[in-house]
């Protein structure tokens, strides 16, 4: 495959493992949970209980030789202690914890994703052709 053709692909699938991490916090924004016992500034320990606070998820992207690299990453703060005390799982003070999410941040994330998917997909698109046409030129 043609470097450009690389580079536009690992473009593509950064793209789409950014929708997939924006899909799952908006998902579980409102799963809030008793609050851990590690701080804020921790990850969430992963837990079979079904109350836990859900541990929101960013990407991390970095330039390689041949295109960039993604991957999920623990978003810190992981929650936000929020007044709910007539949660079942509420501590003593009557708090709980929430995940640290943003609609917002969410929604620009999710914008910016399809764009850059988009131009990805036609850098791909206008390669290939390119690619057809000096195949063509030969024949």
């Amino acid at each position: 495959m043609s470097s450009s053709l690389t580079i536009a692909a690992s473009g593509m699938n950064a793209s789409a493992l950014r929708i997939e991490a924006s899909a799952s916090n908006v998902a579980n924004a409102r799963s809030n949970g008793p609050v851990p016992q590690t701080p804020p500034d921790r990850p969430v320990p992963r837990s079979d209980d079904p109350r836990s606070v859900y541990q929101p998820v960013d990407v991390v992207q970095v330039s390689t030789g041949s295109g960039t690299a993604a991957r999920m990453s623990e978003r810190l703060p992981a929650y936000e202690l929020r007044y709910q005390p007539d949660a079942p799982f509420a501590d003593a003070r009557g708090m709980v914890a929430a995940p640290n999410v943003d609609y917002t941040r969410e929604i620009a994330d999710q914008v910016a994703s399809v764009a850059a998917f988009k131009a990805n997909a036609k850098v791909f698109s206008t390669a290939s052709e390119m690619a057809r046409t000096v195949i063509d030129m030969k024949t």
